[in-house]
């Protein structure tokens, strides 16, 4: 049975992804970071070449992705001699002559600005609530109110404040009704990209309307430049502009300059276009500069304030080690004739066979090849094909998943591509990934692996790793084989360390030395109950953890923050914890840091959180039965719960954390504690704060509520609604 399940593998994999039978050709696989010849990057000389590669392969796109393996889109996610210890950055103190001092967006990188769905330049208040965007005075607080209202016809995604100027990019859902859209071959998805003049904060003027073809994947602002990289998949339709279109107010903005358009050597399965756009948002005569990559789709992007950084990933299956075996071992029991008819199948252009076509044929040719050899050679044949498979799946392990990293070089307008490298694993996200004194630093999880051939061969659980590439993307240092069955829940890089959290069932800290890039080494490690899925550094020696509690069996309970004291990485320890609510209680800080806010001077970390707690019978609580929905009806008698929605604020120093209290935005305690799994109070979830000076700004789609830090005593509260009389008194923009 062994033997025909094997035989019928092979088989598949010809199929699958058998590229050429030549007897010296292999499928080439390096060691980890190593890049083979056919895999340099080359670049379309003209529009012209770009039109005909595509027309030669039209019939290869028959995939999501682009030819370098799978691409499994994560939801989004992530200076060469900057420091990497990044807390939450804040204003100066006020002077004369200067503004108050106010929170900043908390980034990974200090000088490389993220966008977010709130922002404020420590008077104004900028917040993106549905399709509009609140203009809100917020300082002093007393006094604050909401000077204007956006309305957007499509969804604001995120926004960045540049002095005067706002920009506000989304996905544009009004592209198709677009007189310019409809005389397009390509129906692509746009991103719109707007700036608005926001001097006069209570009229913001439109300066800028620009649409990018594709789907927004992240951005960053350096200076007055915001660096924006979007997907879009060309599929095999021809069109007239091959490249990835950039429109301004309607009109093709990039029709006579071309963008540099780069790819690969090598067979793809999709034309997937990876477009990187640098944009002036001051300078509205300025053209964006694009350059494209005919690549898979990326995942997470790391950018520092030199260099922008592109990672996916990629899979070698087992049907393509079956078919690089196969051909080596049957190749010479073929014969000329045979050898001929699968040279003139390769041969044959891609608009009139497609790979699959291809290969279908090749495949006929191998059965026939097979079927025709004696039982005796068939039985032997296998058995060569099993042992070296075995022998080559050991060898080639660390190759079957693997993140790819390509290193553009920004400066201004500038976009200069570097190179590329390697890892084994895949990337969790953006603080997964960090830049030092030229050095690039990755952490990735190699997941587990099973293998179809043999019980006892390939199981190997899952494992993480840490690896340093020099400037021209070649690996230089790396750890392998940490915390075996385990995955990363957290990585921070802090100056010359990286501080790990994997997770199974207890929460090991990694503190991993990387002050020698050729020699990284783990210093020492923690184990507590539970795991960290955020770290942000208190200080050099201090770290904070944001995650999750378990129980003695691993079983995910409560919130929980942790401080860690990692001065002696002999003696690590935790300095202090507290728990909110029970199993099922949440945060949107666990998956986006732009919720967390934190400052070490005002003794203050503030996360948005959703706590479920069993109910008492002093509050109000959930005790009505749930309703049926689709014919699936809850347990009638559900348990007692008391939730809270809003934002829980702690004093923290270096001693520990203590409770000053929380912000409820609900219109009221009923609501708050009774609605059903939260449907009802989604709008009043608090999803940021910030502070300006002495008042803590909480910001949800219905409300901003100023509160004092001191004792959170409330000093103002704005419904998030503009009170127009007239309809030119806000602005609606398509």
């Amino acid at each position: 049975m062994k033997k025909i399940f094997l035989f019928c593998l092979i088989l598949l994999s010809i199929v699958l992804i058998f590229k050429a039978f030549f007897p010296t050709e292999k499928i080439q696989l390096g060691k980890v970071g190593e890049k083979t010849e056919e895999n340099k990057i080359k670049k379309f000389s003209s529009v012209s070449d770009l039109q005909a590669f595509l027309e030669e392969n039209q019939n290869q796109a028959e995939g999501y992705g682009g030819g370098m393996g799978k691409a499994e889109i994560m939801m989004e996610d992530r200076a060469a001699s900057a420091p990497s210890l990044n807390m939450t950055k804040e204003a100066p103190p006020e002077t004369a002559g200067m503004g108050p001092d106010y929170s900043k967006t908390n980034v990974q990188i200090e000088g490389v600005d993220e966008a977010d769905i709130v922002k404020t330049d420590g008077k104004n208040i900028y917040a993106v609530s549905g399709n509009n965007l609140f203009i809100v005075n917020a300082y002093p607080a007393e006094n604050s109110k909401i000077l204007a209202k956006i309305e957007f016809k499509s969804t604001p995604q995120e926004i960045y404040i540049n002095g005067n100027y706002l920009i506000v990019y989304g996905y544009n859902n009004l592209v198709y009704d677009k007189s310019w859209f409809k005389k397009f071959k390509r129906q692509s998805p746009y991103t719109f990209f707007k700036v608005f003049n926001v001097a006069d904060a209570k009229n913001p003027r439109q300066v800028r309307d620009l649409d990018f073809e594709g789907n927004i994947v992240s951005s960053r602002m350096i200076g007055d430049y915001v660096y924006l990289v979007t997907n879009y998949y060309a599929g095999g339709i021809l069109d007239p502009v091959p490249y990835p279109r950039i429109m301004e107010s309607g009109k093709l903005l990039n029709e006579k300059s071309a963008p540099e358009i780069f790819y690969f050597d090598m067979p793809y399965d999709g034309f997937n276009f990876v477009a990187v756009s640098a944009i002036n948002v001051k300078n509205n005569n300025a053209a964006p500069n694009m350059a494209a990559y005919l690549l898979p789709a990326s995942q997470n992007i790391f950018v520092s304030q030199n260099n922008l950084y592109l990672t996916y990933t990629k899979y070698v299956s087992e049907e393509e080690l079956a078919a690089d075996v196969l051909k080596e071992i049957l190749w010479p029991k073929l014969s000329e004739r045979e050898k001929e008819r699968i040279a003139e199948i390769e041969k044959t252009k891609n608009y009139i066979l497609g790979k699959s076509e291809k290969l279908q044929k090749i495949n006929n040719l191998l059965q026939v090849c097979m079927m025709s050899l004696p039982q005796v050679e068939q039985d032997k044949l296998l058995d060569e094909v099993e042992r070296v498979m075995k022998k080559k799946y050991e060898d080639l392990s660390k190759e079957l998943e693997k993140t790819v990293i390509h290193k553009i070089a920004i400066n201004k307008n500038s976009l200069d591509y570097q190179g590329y490298g390697e890892v084994t694993g895949t990337v969790l996200n953006q603080f997964s990934m960090d830049e030092n004194n030229g050095y690039f630093r990755i952490a990735t999880t190699k997941n587990r692996t099973w293998s179809r051939l043999e019980e006892n061969l390939g199981n190997r659980e899952s494992y993480n790793n840490l690896y340093i590439l020099d400037q021209k993307m070649k690996t230089v240092g790396s750890l392998e084989d940490l915390a075996n069955g385990e995955r990363i829940y957290s990585v921070r890089f802090m100056q010359g360390r990286a501080y790990m959290v994997t997770f199974r069932q207890t929460d090991p800290l990694f503190v991993i030395d990387l002050k020698n890039p050729k020699n990284p080494r783990v210093l020492g490690k923690l184990k507590v109950p539970g795991f960290s899925q955020y770290l942000h550094p208190y200080d050099e020696n201090t770290l904070i953890g944001f995650g999750k509690e378990t129980d003695d069996q691993g079983v995910i309970q409560s919130l929980k923050l942790s401080l860690f004291d990692v001065s002696d990485v002999d003696n690590l320890r935790e300095i202090d914890k507290v728990t909110m609510g029970e199993r099922g209680s949440n945060s949107v800080a666990l998956y986006d840091h732009k919720a967390f806010l934190f400052s070490k001077d005002k003794e203050l970390l503030v996360v948005p959180v959703e706590i479920r707690e069993e109910g008492r019978d002093d509050v109000v609580t959930m005790n009505e039965p749930a309703p049926c929905v689709g014919g699936n009806c809850f347990d009638p008698s559900p348990p007692r719960y008391q939730y809270f929605r809003g934002a829980i604020v702690y004093e923290i120093s270096k001693n520990g954390f203590k409770l000053k209290g929380k912000i409820d935005h609900a219109d009221n305690a009923e609501i708050s504690t009774k609605d059903w799994y939260g449907y009802r109070s989604y709008e009043t979830n608090v999803k940021r704060s910030l502070y300006i000076d002495d008042i803590l700004y909480t910001m949800s789609d219905k409300y901003v509520k100023m509160n004092k830090i001191s004792d959170l005593d409330e000093v103002k509260s704005l419904k998030l609604q503009f009170p127009v009389e007239k309809e030119e008194d806000f602005k609606v923009v398509n």
